[in-house]
């Protein structure tokens, strides 16, 4: 398959992924919310939280892994990529036996540590047992995973998650249809979905990139330190990450009460997923982006990446806008056992969560150009010094002011924005030695654009009544045409938007 029809391949199955996963999510959490509360709700989130915690540690290797793999590769060096892949499930699997005692421990006495819920304390205890189990498992196999990037086959890598989200779905519909509900069949379902994912994994591995091989006697702590020595500035961005955001429920439960966390919870869920979304189809490029790198294009390299912001960010925009604007409207309908106040609480800590989001979407990808030239130090510490900031802003503002809830949302979205807009694209282009404004253009087109989404989509909701989710369907449907049909003549040149034709085009050839 070519590389434009492969590209066009793992766009697709990546946005079918999240599609499926966010209408999983849609209902599970609206059902969760209206039948077991949305006190308990909260913890759900929260453990996911904790396991992020745990990543801090395990990412300094893990997150280069790929990249390492991938480029011993293209080589030709098959007997070096398979002493990095060993070395790191080995210690994937050490690491995740020896977690499991604490995470044990956590669980029995996390009463004495946050605020839980008497009436539903059991039932939350076996829910993080389960989910940090799920994870443990995951952490232990994660490395199969590789062969998708290597061989830049993310499309299979979607379709096998898109086949473990309905697995879940299915898990649960039967769980919470058949027995009296428990909140944690979603920790149930979380082990029984990894361990489908693992032996899914394992299958592509030896499928997709035969000269991988797992041994023990390719085992070399050697490898391993030479991954932390570049990874650790991962850990240290995702401690960064944490202190900025990750903290967020944490916080909330203990300065404030675990209702107010369930009511962040509830606004983080969507953008949650918009988030990650992003992510993905900003991932979508990696692979390419690291094989031209590896290949020495400079060139190609900077027209891929530029290419990607674009397409990243006139992709995910639509969809971030929309639900700023018609958010309102949305969680009535969504969340009804809210009250009108709820609602509006909610809609504005969803609007502080992705401020940030909203005009920084088209630089997600120059993230990637840090990690292929292996030049993390900088945007790592300045990361981790704003997260630092971020959580004595909060404490001084829970402490001396009523902003309450609204300190703990907003005050990371007004730092993070300042990063994203100033920082990421002025250093990305200092790593590949170019002038300091090479990856402002697209995202000044984005900027613009988005400017006019937001007048557009705003117009047109003074003018129409929203009661129902017809109407909602309709009015997204008809603003998206809009918002996508703007962004194209905005955001790409002439030559890229027939690019993108081309791609179409072929994909659809292709089919037929």
């Amino acid at each position: 398959m070519g590389n434009k029809k492969r590209f066009v391949t793992n766009m697709a199955a990546q946005l079918l992924s999240f599609i499926v996963n966010l209408g999983i999510n849609f209902f599970l959490s609206r059902y969760i919310v209206n039948v077991i509360g949305k006190e308990v709700y909260g913890f759900v989130g929260l453990a996911n939280n904790f396991t992020s915690y745990a990543q801090i540690f395990t990412v300094a290797f893990n997150a280069m892994l790929s990249r390492y793999v991938t480029v011993k590769l293209v080589r030709g060096e098959p007997e070096e990529a398979n002493r990095y892949l060993s070395s790191v499930t080995i210690c994937n699997v050490v690491i995740s036996a020896v977690l499991l005692i604490p995470s044990a421990l956590l669980c029995c006495f996390m009463q004495y540590l946050i605020e839980v819920p008497v009436q539903h304390m059991f039932d939350i205890k076996i829910l993080w047992f389960l989910l940090f189990l799920g994870f443990l498992i995951q952490l232990g196999t994660n490395t199969f995973q590789t062969c998708f990037f290597a061989s830049n086959r993310l499309d299979l890598s979607a379709r096998r998650s898109l086949e473990n989200y309905i697995l879940r779905a299915v898990i649960l519909v039967i769980a919470f249809s058949f027995f009296q509900p428990h909140i944690w069949y979603v920790g149930l379902a979380s082990i029984i979905c990894a361990v489908c994912l693992a032996i899914f994994n394992w299958y592509y591995m030896k499928k997709l990139t035969p000269s991988l091989r797992i041994r023990k006697s390719l085992f070399s702590a050697r490898y391993v330190k030479e991954l932390v020595k570049v990874g650790i500035w991962n850990s240290i961005n995702q401690l960064s990450q944490l202190l900025l955001n990750g903290f967020d429920l944490l916080i909330t439960n203990i300065f404030i009460g675990s209702s107010e966390m369930g009511m962040l919870s509830i606004a983080k869920s969507i953008p949650t997923q918009l988030l990650s979304f992003i992510g993905t189809v900003s991932n979508v490029f990696s692979p390419r982006m690291t094989i031209i790198y590896a290949s020495g294009d400079k060139k190609a390299f900077l027209q891929e990446t530029s290419f990607a912001m674009r397409v990243c960010g006139a992709l995910c925009s639509v969809p971030l806008i929309g639900f700023v604007i018609f958010g309102r409207p949305f969680y009535t309908l969504w969340m009804s056992s809210l009250s009108e106040a709820e609602v509006m609480q909610v809609q504005i800590l969803s609007i502080l969560t992705l401020l940030p989001t909203i005009f920084s979407v088209y630089i997600y990808p120059l993230y990637n150009v840090n990690t292929i030239t292996c030049k993390l130090k900088i945007p790592v510490l300045v990361s981790c010094g704003i997260g630092v900031l971020n959580l004595i802003i909060v404490y001084i503002l829970l402490n001396t002011t009523d902003l309450g809830i609204y300190a703990v949302a907003g005050v990371s979205s007004v730092l993070l924005l300042f990063r994203v807009l100033i920082f990421v694209p002025i250093y990305a282009a200092h790593n590949v030695e170019e002038h300091m404004l090479t990856f402002y253009p697209p995202l000044l087109r984005g900027i613009v654009s988005s400017v006019l989404m937001i007048v557009v989509f705003r117009f047109v909701l003074s003018i129409y009544t929203i009661s129902n989710w017809i109407s909602l369907i309709c009015m997204a449907a008809f603003c998206g045409i809009i918002g996508y049909a703007v962004n194209y003549y905005i955001v790409f040149s002439r030559e890229e938007r027939k690019k993108l034709l081309v791609l179409l085009r072929e994909k659809i050839g292709r089919k037929r």
